[in-house]
């Protein structure tokens, strides 16, 4: 065979090896690809199953879900003509991030919808089957900022509707657990300063009216905000919007949040009261403070309640004998624990985020038979929220 021949057939066969070498590394690309999108996906698949799971194999019913359901309940939220925003001068906003801003104030967008609201709804349910015929369970969900304190002319354009997410809740609670309305609470006093300028949470004084009613559907008597002593942190803060808001043209935050810091108010409990707290990674009970006055530059407005890293709070009340609630919250939770104060012997504060143990078992404990499931309405829209809840099964 001539050189040329051998060349010419060497040359097909790199080619065809070529071809065959590539057509392996997209294929094998692809494998990858599918792979990591996988894992990926299932990462986030069982963050929302593993706290159903627990709760399958302690009732030993494998069809406990939390798959989106129709209405199962008579509940409804009433839709009132809320008043409108006496500071409303007309100007426009702008998001940044995840962060509306409008009038050197932050609001957090939210963006959940009618499976999210039901899937929380159905979890919420599975608590109450859970837990037994002899415990009253009620729920709170609490609107944000962007639904209660900005002109609805700005909140619909960037913003999805909460009172719609809240009445698909209620509708889909069953009717052996209690739906407690502080979306119209909240709306009548949107003209006060219910949410921080800077953070995403609400300020004691929103609290206190979402309080009054809970009390309502707790059947007690709300205490008069006047008994409360009101305090105030000296130093200025800012809060979560402003980290939210960083970025390479805005290393420190929005500029425009960061001009109007917060000032930070609470309501002291009274002398008769003893705080105790469970910490992260310890199993000793301490005696602590429940507020914490000492903030710095890098406090926010959230660093006031100083156990909001602990697994639970026990707030115990000896001028009153008996009533004990437990408050199994999101950080929201922290502030209208104290009010409740004056009306129970023992509140106990279970934070979500950091509890770990079985909450039957520590409802059993402390013989308590009244819980309150309260969430801000981002959480009760997050399934890696309402999967830390459910673990506690």
């Amino acid at each position: 065979m001539s050189k040329k021949g051998v060349s010419s057939k060497s040359k097909k066969v790199k080619k065809e090896k070529k071809k065959r070498k590539n057509i392996f590394g997209t294929v094998l690309a692809v494998i990858i690809a599918i792979a990591l999108l996988s894992a990926s996906g299932y990462a986030v698949y069982y963050l929302v199953q593993r706290g159903q799971k627990v709760m399958d194999d302690y009732s030993g019913n494998s069809t406990v879900t939390t798959e989106a359901t129709e209405p199962v309940s008579g509940h409804s939220l009433a839709q009132i003509q809320l008043p409108t925003i006496k500071m409303d001068n007309k100007s426009d906003g702008y998001l940044d991030g995840a962060v509306y801003i409008w009038e050197n104030m932050g609001y957090e967008v939210f963006k959940g919808n009618v499976a999210d609201a039901k899937a929380y709804a159905e979890s919420i349910n599975n608590y109450k089957t859970l837990l037994g015929k002899d415990y009253n369970v009620y729920n709170v969900v609490i609107p944000s900022s962007v639904e209660i304190a900005l002109p609805e002319r700005l909140s619909k354009t960037v913003s999805n509707n909460q009172w719609e997410n809240i009445s698909t809740i209620f509708s889909n609670i069953a009717d052996n657990v209690t739906p407690v309305d502080v979306y119209n609470t909240l709306g009548e006093k949107r003209n006060e300063k219910l949410y921080y300028s800077t953070d995403k949470y609400w300020t004691q004084l929103g609290a206190y009216y979402a309080y009054s009613s809970l009390a309502e559907a707790l059947g007690i008597e709300a205490v008069n905000i006047d008994s409360f002593k009101l305090a105030t942190i000296d130093t200025e803060v800012l809060g979560s919007h402003v980290s939210a808001t960083v970025s390479k043209e805005t290393k420190n935050g929005n500029p425009m949040l960061i001009k109007n810091p917060d000032t930070v108010k609470y309501y002291n409990l009274s002398d008769t009261v003893a705080v105790t707290a469970m910490p992260l990674a310890s199993d000793e009970i301490i005696e602590t403070a429940y507020y914490n006055v000492a903030f710095d530059e890098e406090s926010t407005p959230i660093d006031v309640y100083n156990t909001k890293e602990c697994a639970y709070t026990v707030l115990e009340n000896s001028e009153i004998e008996n009533g004990k609630i437990a408050i199994i919250a999101d950080k929201f939770g922290y502030g209208i624990a104290p009010f409740l104060t004056a009306n129970y012997n023992q509140v106990h504060l279970i934070d979500i985020d950091n509890f770990q143990r079985n909450v039957k078992n520590y409802l059993e404990e402390n013989e308590i038979t009244t819980v309150v499931y309260l969430n801000g309405i981002m959480s009760a829209n997050t399934a890696a929220k309402t999967a830390k809840t459910d673990a506690m099964f």
